[in-house]
């Protein structure tokens, strides 16, 4: 049986098709390539107690020497295995904070079957910590600027913020559609309503708009949130899509080729 093509299969689906979401389509997957009951995008990785430290290694060299003896929140901390894996590096007290109740349920699971108990789970935050981490959740933040005050109360005097996250909303693929397309910047090119139609073929979810999963975080936007909520960068690093270092010193340009920010924050002294 010839398989039908994505026009056709768009034209039963959609209607007629604007000359935008023609040219969408065009540098698009094939709808039946992609798995439709899937979560909103295939995982990068497969996490595991193993390497759940590996990402803030590499966005922070010495950290996980760095939290030996020192509590710890984890701040969205999904399924609990960077928490578990912080608490078998050798921190003193590890608290994950996660409002999915069925994700918390998992990382406890996860701390008993490791055998740690120095690990705990929760919905919200409660005592002191010496580091707060988020990894890959910034640009998620429905309230951005609330979340980092949360993260700032929460920490000890000399304590630290780990902020690791990206996409950034004007980087290439700071769309978060690249399950159905390799195209670049089509969240800055496209229309959303036709963003949204093409993935409609893709994805079962009904959504319509990036809202609320994404804040449309920009490097301009994240330097702003910081200085609102009164910390400072100990240390950053902007990595560029096209790894050209060069390029996130150029004002303008940087926008559009800053992919991930790594930033060691501390509350500004008074």
């Amino acid at each position: 049986m010839t398989r039908r093509g994505k026009f056709h299969i768009a034209s039963e689906h959609l209607g007629p098709l604007s000359f935008g979401e023609r040219i969408l389509l065009a540098l698009s997957d094939h709808p039946d390539d992609v798995d439709k009951t899937s979560n909103y995008e295939a995982p990068t990785q497969q996490w595991t107690v193993e390497s759940a430290l590996a990402p803030l290694e590499n966005a922070f060299p010495g950290f996980t020497e760095s939290i030996k003896g020192k509590r710890v929140l984890d701040y969205g901390c999904g399924d609990g295995f960077q928490s578990v894996a912080l608490a078998k590096a050798g921190a003193a007290k590890v608290l994950g904070v996660e409002i999915e109740a069925n994700r918390r349920a998992h990382g406890q699971s996860l701390a008993s079957k490791e055998g740690v108990t120095n690990v705990s789970f929760a919905e919200t935050i409660a005592g002191e910590f010496d580091m707060v981490i988020s990894l890959n959740a910034m640009e998620h933040f429905i309230q951005p600027a609330e979340n980092l005050r949360e993260m700032k109360n929460a920490l000890a005097s000399g304590g630290r913020i780990y902020l690791s996250f990206g996409p950034l909303w004007m980087a290439p693929y700071g769309h978060h559609m690249h399950f159905f397309t390799r195209a670049p910047w089509i969240n800055l090119v496209f229309p959303e309503k036709t963003v949204f139609r093409i993935r409609s073929l893709y994805r079962d979810d009904g959504a319509e708009s990036w809202s609320p999963g994404m804040n449309r975080m920009t490097v301009a936007k994240f330097e702003q949130l910081i200085a609102e909520c009164g910390l400072v960068p100990v240390r950053r690093r902007d990595r560029t899509a096209a790894n050209l270092p060069g390029l996130s010193a150029i004002p303008g340009v940087r926008e559009l080729f800053v992919n991930i920010i790594d930033a060691e924050l501390a509350p500004k002294r008074s």
